[in-house]
């Protein structure tokens, strides 16, 4: 007889990102005797993160797309829930349409409901049926979400309002990740770095991130053309996929910049790679955190951010330098230059694991809280 506590998790598509890699962190460190993680998603492609999924004993659904209409999604999400339920908890990730699903999961006697946000933004052009939907579902959230989590203040008060902290409910859950594989780094880098067919006096800059226009790809494309200009020995690598890759292998081509930038697609072994870089360059338009600059800073790796990034994810080790995202591709250049010739000595582990457990980055820590919330 299976006596697991079922949480049903609520996302996209099981790929690597913030919420995914937080999720899977969650997964591989939570008590498998005790908890059995589901996934509704929503398309029917195979993903980066469904074998492994199932390797850890979980399962995956297939929900229809809002965008189908929500006759169609609620019929086939209350199917789905009487089928593989009755379910503990449902954690959903999908920032507004979470009110919605949280609303179907009371109606269906689903104890613990809690919506996260994992952004400040919905990528949605601002229209007045844009802000009708979004007063809606926070609406819904309000009146049907046991907890709402974000992970960072910006990303709270982006989804859940203002003035959320009026509500006990409401609470930041950091982007926590596992300490080990960090603890190591920065190590001899010369055989990591021949992977990438890189000298061992080139200076490697970082970018991991969706191909998305959040990401902000041009802007760092345009600035890393720039820098070639000053230190030519520099190599560019970008870790991920989605629909602008092509276009931006495109636009890297035109820069002439084919032999320096290397697209890596989606890859398991990002500290090992975190571990090569001398830079890590995150220009986004928005963030809710950036989990990855959890993950540079844990590797001992400076940082160049925009603004836009939440101040929580800034360590306090001196390794993050922030410039706005509207400045010009020269004037990141030319940062980027100040940094490289920065000759300061990386924070020792002792000091980047203090600051991370401190802030309550320590994978470990937050598996136990949630394991709380899952109890209801």
């Amino acid at each position: 007889m299976n006596n697991k506590r079922k949480v049903l998790h609520v996302v996209g598509k099981m790929h690597p990102g913030g919420i995914e890699s937080l999720l899977m962190n969650v997964y591989r460190h939570i008590d498998r005797r005790r908890y059995e993680f589901h996934f509704a998603v929503q398309s029917p492609e195979p993903a980066f993160y469904d074998a492994e999924i199932r390797e850890l004993g979980g399962r995956l659904f297939v929900q229809p797309p809002p965008s189908q209409g929500l006759a169609a999604f609620r019929r086939t999400f209350e199917e789905n829930v009487e089928q593989n339920g009755p379910y503990d908890a449902i954690h959903s990730h999908v920032f507004g349409f979470s009110g919605y699903i949280l609303k179907l999961a009371k109606g269906l006697g689903i104890p613990v409901r809690i919506g996260h946000s994992h952004n400040t933004n919905d990528s949605k052009q601002t229209s007045l049926k844009r802000r009708i939907y979004r007063m809606y579902m926070r609406r819904l959230m309000r009146r049907n979400a046991t907890r709402m989590l974000g992970c960072s203040r910006d990303a709270c008060e982006s989804l859940f309002g203002q003035q959320c902290w009026q509500d006990a409910r409401v609470d930041v859950f950091p982007n926590a990740i596992p300490l080990s594989p960090f603890a190591g780094l920065p190590i001899d880098r010369t055989l990591l770095r021949s992977r990438f067919g890189a000298e061992p006096d080139d200076y490697l800059i970082g970018h991991i991130g969706r191909f998305s226009p959040q990401k902000n790809h041009v802007l760092l494309l345009d600035a890393f053309a720039q820098f070639v200009r000053i230190r030519p020995n520099a190599r560019l690598l970008l870790v991920g996929d989605g629909p602008l890759r092509s276009e931006m292998e495109r636009k890297a081509k035109s820069l002439g910049l084919a032999e320096r930038v290397q697209f890596l697609g989606l890859r398991s072994d990002i500290p090992e790679l975190l571990g090569t870089l001398d830079l890590f360059v995150l220009p986004s338009l928005y963030e809710g955190l950036g989990i990855v600059l959890i993950e540079a800073q844990a590797a001992g790796v400076p940082c160049l951010v925009s603004s836009s990034v939440p101040k929580e994810a800034d360590l306090s080790l001196g390794m993050l330098q922030r410039l706005g995202a509207e400045e010009s591709p020269e004037s990141w250049a030319d940062v980027m230059v100040q940094m490289a010739a920065l000759q300061d000595e990386v924070p020792t582990w002792y000091e980047r694991e203090f600051a991370l457990g401190q802030r309550g980055y320590d994978i470990r820590v937050a598996t136990a809280e949630l394991e709380r919330m899952y109890e209801g």
